[in-house]
Formats: C-alpha cells, structure tokens, sequence
C-alpha cells in the first residue's frame, strides 16, 4: 500500500530537497490518498482515497480524564495520522475518523484506551486508515509514535515527546517542553516560547518564529543530513544561531540580513541576530541552510 499526501507549496518544496522513500505498508500495492492539510477539525475535513475512490467512512468518539502525573501514550497506526490541539477542558475528547475500502473492512477499525495508551486497530490487510483528532487539557503530558502517518501538535504547554520514523511532525504554538524526533520525516515548528527540541536524521527542518523575541528556555533544531529553513519576523530580539558544516548553500534574505553576524570558513558557517544570549539555535551537518527576514518572512513563497 503506497500513502500520498496534499501537502502546501512551501512544505512540499522543502521536502523535495531531501525527501524519504515512499513509506508502504500491507500487500497488494493499493494506493492510498490522505488530503489533511489545512485547518482540519473533523473527519470531514480529511479526504481519504483508495486506488483514486472514496473511501467508506465512519467516526468513533471517546472521552476520558488525564491520569494525574503520568503521559498518555498515543501509538499512530500505519497509513493513519494524528492532530493534538491543546484546550481549556480536564480530560481527553478523541475522535478516530475511521476509512476503510469496503464496509467490512471499516467494522474492523476501533479505538481503545488500555491503561495508558490510546491506540488503533484494524484489518490484519493494513488497507485501513485511522486518523485521530484529539482535544487534549493544555498542559498535559503526552508521548506520541508513529511510523509514517502525520503528527500535528498545536497550544500545548505540557511535556511531550514525539517520535516518527517516516512521517512529518508539526508543532505550532506550543509553549510546553517538546521533545521532537523524525528519522526520515520533515519537522516544522512555528511559535514565540517553550522549551523545544527537534532532530532529524534525513529530513528537513523549517522554523517560523512569531512575536518580537522568545519566551522560556529556547528552540533547539538539529539536522543531519537535511536542510534547514529559519523565518525570522522584523525587529525580533531574542538571540538566535543558524549553523552548518561542509560545504553546503548557505543563503540569508531580507532587510533583517544586513545587521546579522557572520563567522564564515571552508568548514563551519554561522549567522547570528538578535541580541543577548543565544536562546534559538538550529543547524544541520549535510544540509542547505535558507534564512528569511524581515515583513513578509513567514509568508508561503509562490
């Protein structure tokens, strides 16, 4: 089973220069289609395709209350996707927007809750999708994995650990300590504050920060063999490194990159901004390196 997905111009573009093979799964080479992107808040909003049909579709709800000091485990099935949003509510509210080829197939799909993991299961074929959107307390503390489907976190300001091996990670507006891993997925993050950590092994990384400097302990994002992508808005203040190794494309855009510091030789190039201790730092090893600043930074390029 191949998986494609709708993705922006701007993230697509950015996972084209380092992309991963196409994650599979099962064995009849059935062709999958998940359009998630955008504003998505209900299953309705997720188009799922297979061999270029409508999938049959159902929805499943769940409600239940965080246990108090201990994470939720969320383990994302295959072929399948998760979206976290933090809200002003004392439990867990879970929708599971089920799709399956054929009705039969679609029965098979549930969500569970056992101690503390929430999980998904379905047909032994792996033909199934079992997407998850999940309305979860702010300041929860969750641990989320996934092979290859997609994991979006959005206001959280809890403790929260994601690991991915093929799929995109997305954090936005998240003030919490984030602990982000992808070996071959892409990471985004966009924002003004927390304590975040994002790594990948063969992906990219784009950062967007928001606001005029950084609030709690710093963003720290690290690429091996990926390139890595900075927005930076007009007057931001926090102090803020951009690093590679090698030899690769270093390039910086905008008003903002007159007044950056510059430590350039055949091995290491560094371009700092912003004043005072260094609280945003990203960097890659084997990767292009593309700063934008100034109006208009955050904004898809055409």
């Amino acid at each position: 089973m191949t998986i494609s997905r709708a993705l922006s111009a701007t993230a697509l573009a950015t996972a084209l220069l380092l992309a991963p093979a196409p994650a599979r799964a099962g064995h009849r080479g059935r062709n999958v289609s998940i359009h998630d992107d955008g504003d998505v808040k209900t299953c309705a909003d997720i188009e799922v395709e297979f061999d270029d049909r409508s999938a049959v579709r159902a929805e499943q709800r769940l409600t239940f209350s965080a246990d108090a000091g201990k994470p939720l485990r969320i383990s994302i099935p295959e072929s399948s996707g998760v979206r976290v949003r933090g809200a002003d509510r004392p439990d867990f509210e879970v929708l599971l927007c089920k799709a399956a080829p054929s009705k039969a197939a679609l029965d098979a799909i549930a969500a569970s809750r056992e101690g503390g993991t929430l999980s998904v299961r379905g047909p032994a074929s792996g033909e199934w999708v079992g997407y998850l959107l999940i309305a979860a307390p702010k300041g929860a503390a969750m641990e989320l994995s996934a092979d290859n489907g997609p994991i979006t976190l959005s206001g959280l300001s809890g403790r929260v650990t994601v690991r991915s091996e093929n799929g995109p990670i997305s954090v936005s507006n998240s003030s919490g300590d984030i602990d982000a891993r992808a070996e071959n997925g892409p990471i985004s993050a966009s924002g003004d504050g927390g304590k975040l950590r994002l790594s990948t092994e063969n992906g990219p990384i784009a950062v967007s920060l928001t606001g005029a400097s950084w609030k709690g302990e710093g963003l720290d994002a690290r690429a091996v063999n990926g390139p890595v992508t900075l927005a930076v808005p007009a007057g931001y203040r926090s102090g803020t490194s951009v690093e590679s190794l090698g030899h690769s494309p270093f390039s910086c855009r905008g008003a903002g990159c007159a007044d950056v510091r510059r430590s350039w030789d055949d091995d290491r190039k560094k371009l700092e901004l912003g004043d005072g201790p260094v609280v945003v730092r990203l960097s890659t090893e084997n990767g292009p390196v593309a700063v934008r600043t100034g109006a208009g930074a955050n904004e898809d390029e055409d």
